[in-house]
């Protein structure tokens, strides 16, 4: 197989075999791998080069995911991974990682943190979201012991202030009490807020 090349936009560079656009590399990797311009080259040669491939777009594209906003390690090894496949993904972020460009304890900080004063969830349900970005126990608990969680004052703040003119029929009753279940409040502390804020529990 006869390889060649053409300079694309930036640092990119088009490789083609037998005169066929095959994939796209970094200026810094096709200089320096070692393969001329022209060369005949094997199997083996080619599936490095798109090994190579994979990785950068992965990395290049975990970069400009995290120029966005924070993501934990498996949530941005996930996402990655459905574009450009495991093996690629996981070096890509095996490299930002050590980088630190990803740090789970500093997102576990900041996603519990929003997830408790932005979307008002009670410990539980954070807990459940954490987990599933991939942090582990210990981070997580760890981190939840940092928020001045009182349930049941916050549930009654927000039927005081978010739910104060939602609350007139059972209907609508039930309806923010299953909201608050879904929110990881337990049915104990929505019953004590009701009562404190001297509303009536819904039936059933």
């Amino acid at each position: 197989m006869k390889i060649t090349s053409k300079q694309g936009n930036g640092n990119k560079v088009h490789i083609y075999i037998d005169g066929e656009y095959t994939l796209t590399l970094y200026d810094d990797y096709w200089y320096l791998c070692g393969i001329k311009d022209g060369q005949e080259i094997s199997d083996e040669q080619l599936a490095s080069l798109k090994e190579e491939a994979g990785f950068r777009s992965a990395y290049e594209k975990g970069i400009t995911y995290l120029s966005m906003r924070s993501y934990s390690e498996k949530e941005l090894y996930d996402k990655l991974k459905l574009k450009f496949g495991a093996d690629s993904s996981r070096k890509a972020v095996d490299k930002m990682l050590s980088r630190g460009y990803i740090d789970d304890e500093a997102f576990c900080k900041e996603y519990a943190r929003y997830l408790f004063e932005v979307k008002k969830y009670d410990i539980k349900r954070i807990t459940y979201e954490l987990k599933m970005k991939g942090i582990d126990g210990e981070t997580v608990n760890n981190t939840l012991k940092t928020l001045d969680n009182e349930p049941i004052s916050r549930i009654i703040e927000m039927l005081r202030t978010k739910y104060e003119n939602k609350l007139e029929t059972e209907k609508d009753r039930k309806r923010i009490v299953n909201r608050f279940v879904r929110m990881g409040y337990s049915y104990s502390d929505i019953k004590s807020a009701f009562y404190e804020c001297e509303l009536e529990m819904p039936k059933g």
